[in-house]
């Protein structure tokens, strides 16, 4: 009897470790199939950016016969990435900084349950979310004009600052409600005024989110499209995605350097994401955890 109830056990313990390894093979399996999906597309444009146009439509998926290095150089002056890249970094950090800045003041000022009409402010920002650029593209040319901002750089970062606004507040509002009161009460018991107990106490607790805000506000604005087409008429206010796509004729397009534009563009937000892969995901584990 003791056997047989020992072999029982042996049976189904390999038997669980057989479930669990065809387990971990599907999820291997289905990982690896995913990152060919993301991968593969990355690989054809790299191998793009040094085709010439004869190669890219004799040769569109293999390797390039001649590697055109040239046209890494030739998209910096013929494409004006030398314009559109500074004009896209300086963008994207004015208003990744200012979206930040001010969505982490609203969110804890906003995460203090005691003052009254709270909740109301925070689903009036967050309801941003559901407001799509297309309706605000009138209003926003008028106000532009207005101000003779029209056609400038400020004519995106001010945009940006504010659509970067409802995300900002909904990721940070829960973390800023989660700031222990002691510890806000003891920094006022030591003569700490309320913009230092935000700056010294507030802000750092609130760095993972801060960082989370920041990639997703950053990616977006980098990549953004529409807003730049309409205010960013003039060639020096332009930024890479209205560059690139201006780029493109009508009747023939260089598409080695429209992927070399385009691999230029990309890299900078791979490479800063890469590098804060792990403050994003923590970030947004303490969002959803705090949250």
């Amino acid at each position: 009897m003791t056997v047989d109830v020992a072999q029982a056990r042996r049976r189904r313990g390999r038997g669980n470790k057989r479930r669990k390894l065809l387990v971990s093979t599907a999820r291997h399996v289905f990982l690896g199939a995913v990152s060919l999906f993301v991968l593969v597309p990355i690989a054809y444009m790299v191998l793009a950016s040094f085709k010439s146009v004869p190669d890219f439509f004799g040769n569109p998926y293999g390797l390039p016969s001649t590697w055109a290095f040239e046209n890494y150089s030739r998209a910096w002056q013929e494409a004006h990435v030398s314009i559109t890249l500074p004009n896209t970094i300086f963008v994207t950090a004015c208003s990744v900084l200012g979206s930040v800045f001010l969505a982490s003041l609203i969110a804890y000022g906003l995460s203090r349950k005691e003052k009254p009409f709270a909740m109301a402010f925070y689903t009036l920002f967050v309801a941003g979310l559901l407001v799509p650029v297309q309706m605000i593209v009138l209003p926003l040319f008028i106000l532009l004009k207005f101000f003779g901002l029209f056609g400038t750089l400020f004519a995106l970062i001010v945009p940006y600052i504010a659509l970067g606004l409802p995300l900002g507040v909904l990721v940070l509002t829960p973390i800023a409600a989660t700031i222990p009161r002691d510890l806000i009460s003891a920094a006022e018991v030591d003569g700490a005024s309320r913009w230092q107990i935000y700056w010294r106490v507030a802000l750092p607790l609130m760095k993972p989110g801060l960082i989370s805000v920041a990639i997703l506000n950053g990616v977006w604005m980098w990549n953004e499209f529409f807003i730049p087409l309409i205010v960013a008429f003039k060639p020096e206010a332009q930024t890479m995605p209205v560059g690139i796509v201006a780029f493109v004729g009508a009747y023939s397009t260089e598409w080695g350097l429209v992927f070399a534009s385009v691999v230029v563009s990309t890299a900078p937000v791979v490479i800063a994401y890469l590098l804060m892969t792990r403050q994003f995901q923590s970030g947004l584990t303490a969002g959803a955890m705090k949250g």
